[in-house]
Order: structure tokens, then sequence, then C-alpha cells
């Protein structure tokens, strides 16, 4: 208790002394640490791996798409319910972008077997070089 009665006192004065408004101090700083320790804080929760697609949905891609859209697409990873689609050209990817997802959803999850997916991305293929470096 005469800690805080000392701090109390204390603040009074630096606020007389400096001018400051406010009645209350400021909050404690906290104590430092090396930013290894906060990396490695942070970079200890890693995000949950990349799944391959189910096979079973990677077999009837050309049925849920159509045969045309599925020649340019194809699905790439599984990753918290979000499956991602990749395409091998601009074009394509705003083909198979003007498909309903909720229609597409429902086609996939009618596939027995298949884990839950909430979304679906679609992506360029990066592997895929569609612009030249110009020097």
């Amino acid at each position: 208790m005469k800690q805080r009665n000392r701090n109390q006192m204390n603040w009074q004065l630096t606020r007389e002394r400096f001018h400051i408004a406010d009645y209350r101090p400021p909050a404690p700083l906290r104590d430092e640490r090396e930013i290894g320790a906060i990396l490695s804080d942070i970079l200890q929760t890693e995000p949950p791996a990349e799944q391959p697609p189910p096979m079973a949905l990677v077999e009837r891609w050309g049925l849920i798409t159509g045969e045309q859209i599925a020649k340019h697409t194809a699905p790439s990873s599984l990753r918290n319910g979000v499956l991602s689609v990749y395409a091998d050209h601009p074009g394509w990817l705003t083909e198979i972008r003007r498909l309903p997802k909720e229609h597409l959803l429902k086609k996939v999850m009618s596939i027995p077997g298949i884990p839950e997916i909430t979304d679906i991305r679609f992506l360029l293929d990066p592997s895929i070089r569609t612009w030249k470096n110009r020097t």
C-alpha cells in the first residue's frame, strides 16, 4: 500500500512540474524482450498445412465445371475448408470465375467422402509464366 501511495505522490509531483493535465499516470512500461523470443512465439503457431485435393474431386472435375473449362483449370489444394483452383491462362481464370460459386460448391459437396469445403478460390497457376520479362 505504501508503494502505491508513493507512486501516486510521484505522479502528482511530475504533473505539477511538467504541467500535465491528465490526473491518471500512464500505464507502466512492459518488460523488454529480445526480438528472437518474440519471433519464436509468433512462428510457433504454424498455419494449417495445405492438403492436396481429394482424388474423387480431381477425377470428377470435368463433370463439375464442364469439359472445356476442366481442360484449363484444376483443383490445387485444400486448406481450412477453402479449395484453391488454378487456371492456366487469365482468360480461363475469368471464365471459371463467371460460374456461380454456390452451384460449384453444391456439386463438389455432393461427391461422397469429400471433407467439408466452404469456399473456392480461383487463382492463376503460378508455375505458368504468361508475361515475358522486358529489359
